[in-house]
């Protein structure tokens, strides 16, 4: 078995909107690194992120309370998930940031409604 890997693609910003697609494995180590990868887009300006997981996999079975870090803080942070794996999804629904899509035209038709 090979090391787990994640890329993260920003595919178009706009206002203070990112649309970012993520593709590959999810475990302990590459949750540090999406992690790292949202903290550092987040800035005063860029506080709307579009995160498409639909080409994320689970990996080994990740702890709760380690998922629910994933997502960087701020309050005024917002966070569109597409296609999120159920393993992934129960941790991230306790966090009122979150808003689920199940799939890519829905949340394309968010991002189309925000200036």
């Amino acid at each position: 078995m090979g090391t787990p890997t994640i890329q993260v693609r920003v595919l178009a910003v706009a206002g203070r909107r990112v649309w970012m697609a993520v593709s590959g494995t999810l475990c302990t180590a590459t949750l540090r690194v999406l992690h790292y990868s949202l903290c550092a887009r987040v800035t005063d300006e860029r506080t709307q992120f579009f995160l498409d997981l639909n080409a994320v996999r689970p990996g080994e079975p990740l702890p709760a309370p380690d998922l629910s870090r994933l997502l960087p803080p701020g309050g005024r942070l917002r966070f569109h998930i597409v296609g999120v794996h159920e393993s992934f999804r129960g941790p991230l629904e306790a966090d009122s940031r979150c808003r689920f899509h199940s799939d890519v035209a829905s949340a394309w038709a968010e991002w189309s409604r925000q200036p």
